[in-house]
């Protein structure tokens, strides 16, 4: 049996304005549309719900997660930030988040990702990542917003990679 080193992932979290909540099998349109919005291939429900489901079960288990956005009383996402291993690991995951163009510019992706960053040293984390391509300025300011300093520079097979890091402060408190 695997240890459990880290506290689960809140299933929901709230802020002003947004419901941050695990994905549900209605949530697979808006996912694909926001998927269909990044400029890669069109999303597809079917193909949504063939991932998400799976890439949460694997998450959980690691104090890990994703959660919808949902403006306060509605219904449909607006996007979704999600706590992953992504590019970096289990122990130093990487923070990520996208929402569909329509919703852009109001402070959205800000509010969601302040709390998660919150709700990830609740977990037992001490050490978050943000990977963000240099010419996405938006979310690069997303990541300065919430403490997150440069730290390097990688490059892949689509060109630079900024990794920029945040670690709790002491002020912040010990984890729960």
């Amino acid at each position: 049996m695997t240890e459990q080193r880290f506290t689960p992932l809140e299933a929901e979290l709230r802020t002003e304005r947004l419901l941050l909540s695990p994905f549900t099998p209605d949530d697979a349109v808006a996912h694909a549309a926001i998927w269909t919005a990044r400029g890669g291939e069109p999303g597809d429900p079917a193909r949504v719900l063939e991932r998400i489901p799976a890439l949460e079960a694997r998450l959980a288990g690691h104090g890990l997660g994703l959660r919808m956005l949902r403006l306060s009383g509605e219904r449909w996402p607006i996007g979704y930030v999600a706590l992953i291993p992504g590019r970096s690991t289990v122990d130093e995951p990487e923070i990520v988040s996208e929402l569909l163009p329509a919703v852009h510019g109001h402070g959205f992706a800000t509010e969601a990702a302040a709390a998660l960053v919150v709700a990830a040293w609740r977990t037992g984390r001490e050490r978050l990542w943000a990977t963000t391509r240099p010419h996405n300025r938006a979310s690069l300011r997303v990541a300065e917003k919430l403490g997150f300093v440069a730290h390097h520079i990688a490059v892949d097979e689509r060109g630079e990679i900024v990794w920029s890091v945040r670690e709790r402060r002491p002020d912040e408190g010990p984890p729960r």
